[in-house]
């Protein structure tokens, strides 16, 4: 639903990653002005998997050729047991939150940047890996993007954590309109007007929709057998 100076909007995904099946639905509302736009959104984040859940929230600001936004992450479940480490261990969302900016260059703006800083709280959160738990965890990601036409963007970033930790993403993205013409979606003239304020009203939220678990051992209790 819009209006000329506000977009209420929702936004769902389903997909799958550290082996679990996970669901996220929001609700936004942007503010636009002709040199900017802000905006608040509202996040419940769901793991069919292991039946997980958090709630989210976040801010934005955008305005041409730069989006800047936050986010925040409360668990709304408890400790479950964990089957992805031998049921030896509970695990539950961690809490956290991160920053993020994302900027084109005008004279070209097929290309792009991103900066993004993370924090996550919890005794052994596994933020890169399961088995790579850390206490605390923090990571920063530096990211290039090239969009040759508004269909198609080919990304790459870094991620750096903790203690050595860090991974490397390689993606080619696929954006349809629906609602836009092919032609234009596969226009590179078009690329500039996508980086606007008002080419850009439409996208996605900016947030990490994986759900960051924290973990810990099984407490064992052991009772002494003793004769009648």
């Amino acid at each position: 639903m819009k209006r000329l100076d506000n977009l209420f909007f929702s936004q769902h995904t389903l997909h799958r990653t550290d082996e679990r099946t996970q669901i996220n639905n929001g609700l936004g509302w942007r503010h636009f002005t002709p040199t900017w736009m802000s905006g608040i959104n509202f996040f419940f984040d769901h793991d069919l998997s292991r039946y997980h859940s958090r709630a989210g929230i976040g801010a934005e600001y955008w305005c041409d050729y730069l989006k800047l936004s936050s986010n925040g992450y409360l668990r709304l479940t408890n400790w479950r047991s964990a089957p992805e480490l031998d049921n030896d261990y509970e695990a539950r969302p961690a809490n956290g939150w991160d920053v993020r900016a994302e900027g084109w260059l005008p004279a070209w703006p097929y290309l792009g940047g991103k900066l993004v800083y993370e924090q996550y709280y919890g005794d052994e959160v596994a933020l890169f890996d399961k088995d790579d738990r850390q206490s605390n965890p923090h990571a920063i990601t530096a990211g290039l993007n090239y969009t040759p036409f508004p269909l198609m963007t080919f990304s790459a970033e870094q991620r750096q954590g903790k203690q050595g930790e860090n991974d490397t993403r390689f993606a080619v993205d696929f954006t349809w309109q629906p609602g836009s013409a092919m032609q234009k979606q596969l226009d590179p003239n078009e690329v500039a007007a996508r980086r606007s304020l008002a080419g850009s009203r439409y996208d996605l939220v900016d947030r990490n929709n994986n759900i960051v678990l924290e973990y810990r051992k099984k407490e064992l209790v052991r009772l002494p057998l003793t004769d009648p």
